[in-house]
């Protein structure tokens, strides 16, 4: 290994280690409402020691932008969601505690931000390919992480944490979640991602592949609240969208 490599690969470490241990430190804990508090805590704590090491380095300041943009979007979803029912659906929160911002614990959008930011260092990883093609498959693939990390978390939000309530749950359902909540989910990481692909094109991003393994414990965790008919889905999708990159990328090397 050469000597400007060593440096890139500790960076990786010090982005990386804190997620992963962030994520265990919780999945691996006695399970307990009582200490949701406790857990996110933990929780916040690796990703904000994450995005300590990435502002270190001057190249991946750049990924700053996912966790802003994810605050500043997905709290201008929220307020209109919980105002005027756009673009997830009419609903109202009741347990989460903290301050908020008309009707939106500033939690959530916290949340909005940092899970934008473990699904584009995924995604990123995985689509390495450059210009406008590689972008856009990286804005739709950590897109639809996020959504595959709500079809599993939510209904265990609405269920067991009762952090909101739907006030209009007529139409398509997903075991109680109106499907326009996830159509909003997807459009809002849409612009999220796509705000932080024009604001930083072309910008190095560190090697985070093995993120993919808390990221699919942390789905499948919410999904094991509601059982094996919400989990076997999830648990579909989540290979589907972890494998297909991979196949994808090694496929026309294999032909050559």
């Amino acid at each position: 290994m050469s000597r400007s490599a060593e440096p890139d690969s500790a960076i990786d470490v010090a982005i990386v280690a804190p997620l992963i241990a962030g994520h265990a430190a919780v999945l691996l804990s006695p399970h307990s409402l009582e200490f949701f508090d406790r857990d996110l805590g933990i929780y916040v704590l690796g990703y904000v020691t994450s995005l300590a090491a990435t502002s270190a380095r001057r190249e991946f300041r750049h990924l700053l932008i996912i966790p802003a943009a994810g605050f500043a979007v997905g709290l201008t979803a929220e307020a209109l969601g919980v105002n005027t029912g756009v673009p997830f659906g009419r609903y109202q929160y009741v347990s989460l505690m903290g301050p908020r911002f008309l009707g939106v614990p500033l939690v959530v959008p916290m949340m909005w931000g940092l899970y934008a930011y473990l699904t584009y260092l995924i995604a990123s990883s995985m689509i390495t390919r450059r210009g406008g093609v590689g972008a856009v498959l990286r804005i739709l693939h950590a897109s639809l992480l996020m959504v595959v990390l709500d079809l599993a978390m939510d209904p265990f939000m609405v269920s067991e944490v009762h952090a909101w309530i739907w006030l209009d749950e007529q139409g398509l359902s997903w075991f109680g979640v109106p499907a326009s909540n996830f159509t909003g989910w997807f459009a809002v990481s849409f612009a999220i991602f796509l705000i932080y692909e024009v604001a930083a094109r072309r910008s190095p991003a560190p090697r985070a592949t093995e993120l993919a393994a808390p990221y699919a414990c942390l789905v499948m965790f919410f999904a094991s609240f509601t059982g094996p008919e919400l989990a076997a889905p999830v648990a579909a999708l989540l290979v589907l969208l972890l494998a297909t990159p991979p196949i994808a990328a090694y496929a026309p090397r294999a032909r050559s």
